[in-house]
């Protein structure tokens, strides 16, 4: 006798989401181009990109106050032993995961508006962008946590200050911001850069100036405060770029 032929249960009904419904209008725009159409993926790429740069802003100016390697023993000790700079460099690590979340989103949105426009761009220079821009959030996640790995050993540890695991962490986490992810930040640039001007996203002069900075990003080392918010610097402007060509075309 044949067995009766057995059925998989059935999958029970979906229902509507938010976040996923704005996501299957945002895909529905990338996959059947329409005139104009990048104009609605294009608002909240520019959104999420300044809410980056705020974010990331915010959390470097609180996190930037943590001694370096000259500082002395002395000035470690009270640096750590000041309850009122414990809580702004916890207040930085907390941010600084929003600071992620807010730049992956800037990061596939813009992605999305580049290919809602139905020109043609490199697929390769697509897979790089976002890779890069992955890498260089896991690396800026990673120097977060040496910088205020101190803090958090002395405020949920109880935990002495220790001058020199204190000056050592925050050179760690130097080098690996400004050695490792500013690089990847410099790809992030060139990709973005070259899709932008392919896409009609980004004026032609801006893509060159996109490429002075990623050449800048990955050439030059600096402990300076302006190496480290160059690549912020960037993203800003792209956003008022992408908001001013979007209003252009509406207008």
């Amino acid at each position: 006798m044949s067995q009766p032929k057995q059925t998989s249960p059935a999958v029970a009904p979906g229902h509507s989401d938010i976040l996923n419904d704005w996501a299957l209008r945002a895909e529905e725009t990338e996959e059947t181009p329409k005139p104009g159409g990048w104009r609605k993926v294009a608002l909240p790429a520019a959104i999420a990109g300044i809410i980056f740069v705020v974010l990331y802003l915010i959390s470097f100016y609180l996190l930037a106050r943590t001694p370096l390697g000259n500082a002395t023993d002395a000035e470690i000790i009270a640096y750590y032993g000041d309850g009122t700079n414990l809580t702004l460099t916890l207040a930085g690590m907390l941010i600084m995961p929003f600071v992620g979340i807010a730049f992956l989103y800037f990061m596939v949105l813009l992605r999305a508006t580049s290919r809602a426009t139905g020109l043609r761009a490199s697929r390769v220079l697509g897979n790089a962008q976002l890779a890069t821009g992955t890498i260089f959030i896991a690396l800026l996640f990673v120097a977060t946590a040496g910088l205020v790995a101190t803090p958090a050993a002395m405020q949920f540890a109880s935990m002495q200050t220790d001058p020199v695991a204190a000056r050592v962490l925050p050179i760690f986490s130097m080098t690996v911001l400004l050695g490792f992810g500013m690089r990847m930040a410099s790809m992030f640039v060139f990709t973005s850069s070259s899709i932008g001007r392919a896409t009609g996203l980004i004026p032609k002069w801006f893509a060159y100036v996109g490429y002075v900075v990623g050449l800048v990003l990955l050439f030059a080392f600096t402990v300076a405060a302006w190496f480290a918010l160059l690549f912020a610097v960037w993203v800003l402007a792209v956003c008022v770029i992408i908001l001013w060509r979007r209003s252009q075309a509406a207008a």
